[in-house]
């Protein structure tokens, strides 16, 4: 068991990386209520890798065929400008722009996908391809999450404010507006790397679970953090474990193991309330 688990080890690697990252800015997804803005940038995220596969069936060669990640990170961060800006001021209510992109972007990725003539388009739609990660792509990972957490130790306070109290935040001065847009670049920076290994489904898993679990468990914000990014990487440690020596989909296993997570944290919860 542990020599399988050791032969995928840098898929392992991965599977750390986006769940630390994911589960740490997921907080602010579950705070801020923002949960189908994450999923909506996971969906543009999956047009961008569709268009690139199917740019290469048809032939196109070039860097964005070979780095399905250029196209894919463009999509996100025009999710992140269209989220991020105009929206107190939009007629159009914020869930209806959400819900509009959201299928749209769902539609035309799986347009583009039924016609991609690469074998591997339709389970990086839903599973990604996390086993595959090699020691480069973990490492690429690590080097596009360590820049995204820094920004979030260094303006802790801030994101923190904006999310609980955005008008306060503008009566004190803070360009609430601006803030938000530096979360969602955040947000959708990780998304675009995480969505060409971990899915759809995965990503969405981190971005949720985790920070659902640690609002369960922990009454401080620090605390929130903590057992959320523990419960990430655990779900991703235990359902990597069992997924491969037992033959199972390494991301529905682990989407399972943060579902049992939010059980027992939901259990845990019950008992010190009671």
């Amino acid at each position: 068991m542990i020599e399988a688990i050791l032969l995928f080890r840098d898929a392992l690697y991965g599977a750390l990386v986006i769940a630390l990252v994911c589960s740490a800015l997921g907080v602010y997804v579950v705070l801020r209520r923002i949960v189908f803005v994450g999923a909506s940038l996971a969906q543009m995220s999956t047009l961008g890798i569709a268009i690139s596969f199917w740019l290469a069936g048809v032939g196109v060669a070039g860097v964005i065929t070979r780095k399905p990640v250029i196209l894919s990170l463009l999509a996100t961060l025009l999710g992140v400008v269209f989220f991020a800006t105009g929206m107190r001021r939009a007629r159009i209510p914020a869930d209806a722009r959400i819900g509009v992109a959201y299928v749209v972007a769902g539609a035309l990725a799986i347009l583009f996908i039924a016609k991609a003539a690469v074998g591997e388009a339709h389970d990086i739609f839903l599973q990604g391809n996390i086993l595959g990660i090699t020691r480069g792509d973990w490492l690429v990972l690590l080097a596009v999450s360590v820049p995204v957490l820094l920004v979030h130790l260094l303006f802790y306070k801030e994101f923190l404010f904006i999310s609980f109290d955005q008008e306060t935040a503008r009566t004190l001065g803070y360009r609430v507006e601006r803030w938000t847009l530096l979360l969602y670049l955040t947000i959708g920076l990780s998304i675009a790397f995480a969505m060409q290994f971990a899915g759809l489904m995965l990503v969405f898993d981190f971005l949720v679970l985790p920070a659902v679990t640690g609002l369960l468990l922990a009454r401080g914000m620090a605390g929130v953090f903590a057992s959320a990014i523990g419960a990430g990487l655990a779900a991703a440690v235990i359902g990597f474990s069992l997924s491969v020596p037992f033959d199972l989909p390494t991301g529905p296993a682990i989407v399972a193991v943060s579902g049992a997570l939010v059980i027992v944290a939901w259990l845990i919860r019950r008992l010190r309330e009671r």
